[in-house]
């Protein structure tokens, strides 16, 4: 199996998997006195779109196929399962990024993006966290610029984790070694801070 037919399974299974914790109010498992937060909301929107449009799409499909072709039933009924299928990766899509949520607790900080990064971070390498909203290039949706990591939604970023001595990174493209701060985006940057401060173990206020 090619690693690219690898991805593409399981990023399938991680949507539905995402899914049902969604549906069925499971979500990821956090140590007790975690909290965590999101950072869905730069795309919101876009998801909110294309779940609609596929949704329409469905029955645009199906009365169009009734309309010219009456007596192809097969290819209505693989129409529809085609179409329910889409609609539901796309609301499986927006579950992963709901779901796969950031959290802090009293172990570490935990960032996240979807199911595919997930960097754990034990307080004793971090020197300070701030929030700093930024706007990142158009680019890949982590980038490095010499010392620097970001993980950027809708190329933004909101929180900026200094750390005490060059840390190593895994992230979804390989390793990344000597990285002294790390950039993430998060919708409440204030909340995740003021709860973070209360872990680190020489907080250094920014």
């Amino acid at each position: 199996m090619s690693k690219l037919l690898r991805k593409a399974v399981r990023w399938e299974i991680a949507l539905w998997v995402s899914l049902y914790r969604l549906t069925f109010r499971r979500p990821m498992p956090m140590e007790p006195g975690a909290r965590s937060f999101g950072y869905i909301r730069p795309i919101a929107p876009v998801l909110g779109v294309f779940i609609v449009v596929s949704a329409i799409d469905i029955v645009a499909v199906d009365l169009a196929l009734n309309h010219f072709l009456p007596t192809w039933g097969w290819l209505r009924a693989v129409a529809i399962v085609l179409g329910v299928w889409g609609l539901l990766w796309m609301i499986g899509l927006t579950a992963n990024f709901l779901t796969h949520r950031h959290s802090a607790g009293p172990s570490g900080l935990h960032v996240r993006h979807s199911h595919d990064l997930d960097l754990k971070l034990p307080w004793e390498t971090i020197e300070r966290v701030r929030a700093q909203s930024r706007y990142l290039m158009e680019g890949d949706t982590v980038q490095r610029d010499k010392t620097v990591v970001s993980i950027s939604i809708s190329s933004l970023t909101a929180i900026d984790v200094v750390f005490r001595a060059p840390v190593t990174l895994d992230l979804p493209k390989g390793r990344e070694e000597g990285v002294t701060e790390l950039r993430f985006h998060t919708d409440t940057p204030d909340e995740l801070v003021a709860f973070a401060r209360t872990f680190l173990p020489d907080p250094v206020r920014a």
